[in-house]
């Protein structure tokens, strides 16, 4: 889930809550923290305002989970693992959540999962676990480079939402897109389908039918993600000022967002890809680096992922970002041909596209990679792609200017859209081929009709002498009959009857959409000519989701957000090691420390049952199971009578056993052996309660 999104699920002031929180108070927020947190340069300072302790508890969920859903208990035991106390590890966990680095689900019974924001595990990786590896020189004989040019996917994307919007095709992922449409679709991408191969369970539910290619889903989810689908009509379509938005964008910014949308939505979302997806974002674009030294840093931090890294760079290969090659040595390297960190010519300010198409003899244009991509987009309604390659052909045509003048274009727009494109004027050989076809391009054409079939000529002519009627009828044939859109005759016959003429009973209810035009990108007037029809919203929930449906394997939307958080106390110093409360000699209760009041008030703190942490007492099996569960995770040591002793227990995580459960964990207090461990079954204790931690303080 990314921050925006689960943001949504929040109250109004959430964001400004996290920001005023450590470490994001230590960082400079001109910006809305949605925006901050998980750009680099800003969590990288929040990170060097991280205590010890946070920023250890913080490695551990990053390398054990990335930004998959954890359990308290699985959080603990790998915190554990890692040298944090339980009670260290939980306290530090919920300082991680009130600074809204971990957020948190409540499942419908209960339990309480964890996760980073897929968007920000980039940033946090980088900034707490950084690749140690350097680039090679900057050299042009430093390596030879295994692939030719592939064209990078926001191109590849361009083309196939282009031919799309020129077939008419609903864009809602199986509704309205016949096999040939997605097909063609499909073809208009460079990348095959060997490329999403590996995430093709998560696709297959954004097919349009069997014919349907999966990487249609991904692209569709690709323009939701974006923001250039919303509703109209009951319809998803496309929002024409978000569209030129996209097509205006910087070059590099554009790709990088895509990048963006490929490891929040596909790789982080995967225990084999998110640590490589996260990495590899931290590399500097246009360098080659050794393959070694990745495949080294994920075998030391994420040993399960090493193996499959390389399949993630054979899709980012795909998608035109990424090059594979040797080095002179003869070494495995990698290289970004973008940059995924965003370049100087990004914080500078974005740079103008200045490529020029060149006209071709045979009605061909040459058009480079660096064309505004407005005019690119103009120029695939208007001519049809011959040749792929760095500098691609496209060729007008007879049949492609008749598509031009379906979707409301003229011949002064082509030859003006050409000349801008080219910079200098159209030839006149091309010109006269222009204005040839328009003569007769499109000049006619397959329509649906129904016949309004009168008794005779006299109600006929009633019926044309209606004004409300008249301006729904078409053609009058012969006396008796008219022409009528099948998308008016629903309209029609409530008219009918309000003018007193109603018809017979058998006239089809169907006001059918009109086939959607191909939208303007560069033109502020209504998309394709179609004035009366409705302005697309902007994208809400709806159609995000349908990004989420398509390639979220996680679908942790399903469940409630948890905002109980649990802070320490206001004067609680971060860089204490606080141990969880003992129950006497070596630890005492807060209600020893600062009376009744501060006691009853950090125990509401807890957001648990206040008899938990009352006298000792028999509790039924199942809430003791429960006990022990929120125990862990806020760092509390239980009380239990075992054999008629008090034991003063830590624990740290559950175990199913063949007949049950047992608690694992250490003795408590200061005088314990911290290395000591216990493991009791869950029936072996009669009583128990529950020890209030000392840094557990008033909520905020």
């Amino acid at each position: 889930m990314l921050i925006r999104e689960w943001l949504r699920r929040l109250p109004p002031d959430a964001a400004a809550r996290f920001a005023a929180s450590p470490p994001w108070n230590a960082v400079a927020a001109d910006r809305d923290w949605a925006a901050l947190a998980a750009d680099p340069d800003a969590v990288s300072r929040a990170a060097a305002a991280l205590p010890e302790e946070t920023a250890a508890a913080l490695k551990t969920a990053l390398i054990r989970f990335g930004s998959l859903p954890f359990e308290p208990e699985q959080f603990g035991s790998a915190a554990a693992g890692d040298g944090l106390p339980s009670g260290v590890a939980a306290r530090e966990l919920e300082r991680l959540r009130a600074a809204g680095i971990v957020f948190t689900v409540r499942k419908t019974w209960g339990d309480r999962l964890h996760f980073i924001a897929s968007d920000a595990l980039a940033a946090w990786t980088a900034a707490l676990l950084p690749l140690d590896v350097r680039p090679l020189p900057d050299d042009r004989r430093a390596a030879r480079p295994l692939q030719d040019y592939t064209e990078p996917l926001g191109l590849q994307l361009l083309q196939m939402f282009a031919e799309l919007a020129k077939r008419g095709a609903e864009l809602a992922a199986g509704a309205g897109m016949t096999g040939r449409t997605a097909a063609s679709a499909a073809a208009r991408l460079s990348f095959g389908s060997e490329a999403l191969r590996a995430f093709e369970a998560r696709l297959a539910a954004g097919r349009a039918g069997d014919a349907a290619d999966p990487r249609i889903a991904f692209g569709l989810a690709a323009a939701a993600h974006l923001g250039l689908l919303g509703e109209a009509g009951g319809r998803t379509v496309w929002r024409r000022d978000a569209l030129a938005r996209w097509l205006a964008m910087e070059a590099n910014r554009r790709e990088r967002e895509l990048l963006a949308f490929a490891t929040d939505r596909l790789a982080a979302c995967d225990e084999r890809f998110m640590h490589a997806g996260a990495l590899l974002r931290s590399l500097e674009g246009g360098r080659w680096y050794p393959a070694a030294g990745i495949e080294a840093w994920l075998a030391r931090h994420a040993p399960a992922a090493a193996e499959h890294w390389r399949d993630w760079v054979g899709t980012l290969t795909a998608f035109g970002w990424m090059q594979t090659g040797r080095s002179a040595a003869g070494e495995p390297v990698v290289r970004w041909l973008i940059d995924p960190r965003g370049g100087a010519e990004t914080k500078a300010g974005d740079r103008a596209p200045d490529g020029r198409i060149r006209f071709m003899p045979g009605a061909e244009l040459a058009v480079p990679p660096d064309l505004d991509w407005r005019l690119r987009w103009e120029l695939e309604l208007v001519a049809d792609k011959a040749k792929p390659g760095p500098m691609g052909v496209m060729r007008l045509s007879a049949v492609s200017y008749a598509r031009w003048v379906e979707n409301g274009r003229t011949a002064g727009e082509a030859l003006a859209l050409l000349e801008e494109a080219a910079g200098c004027p159209v030839p006149d050989d091309l010109g006269r081929s222009i204005r040839e076809w328009d003569e007769s391009a499109g000049r006619m054409g397959f329509r649906e009709a129904l016949l309004l079939v009168c008794d005779d000529a006299r109600i006929a002519d009633r019926a044309a002498s209606e004004p409300p009627v008249a301006g729904l009828l078409g053609e009058r044939i012969g006396e008796r009959h008219f022409l009528v859109d099948p998308r008016h005759a629903a309209e029609l016959r409530r008219r009918l009857a309000k003018a007193g003429i109603p018809a017979r009973s058998g006239m089809p209810e169907t006001d059918g959409p009109e086939r959607p035009r191909y939208p303007f990108a560069r033109d502020p007037g209504p998309d394709g000519g179609a004035a009366d029809a409705p302005a697309p919203e902007s994208p809400g929930d709806a159609v995000m989701a349908k990004a989420v449906r398509l390639l979220s394997g996680l679908q942790l939307e399903r469940y409630a957000p948890d905002l109980e958080i649990r802070p320490p106390a206001a004067s609680d110093d971060p860089s204490r090691r606080e141990r969880p409360s003992a129950p006497s000699g070596a630890g005492r209760t807060r209600a020893a420390a600062g009376g009744e009041g501060d006691r009853m008030r950090a125990i509401r703190a807890t957001g648990l049952p206040a008899h938990w942490f009352g006298a000792l007492r028999r509790v039924h099996p199942s809430t003791r199971r429960e006990m022990v569960k929120r125990a862990i995770e806020i760092g509390a040591a239980v009380r239990i009578v075992r054999d008629g002793a008090e034991m003063d227990i830590l624990p740290e995580r559950l175990e199913e056993t063949d007949g049950g459960w047992r608690m694992i964990g250490r003795p408590a207090g200061s005088a314990a052996d911290p290395s000591s461990r216990v493991a009791l079954d869950g029936d072996s204790w009669s009583e128990m309660r529950l020890l209030l931690p000392e840094w557990i303080g008033e909520r905020k």
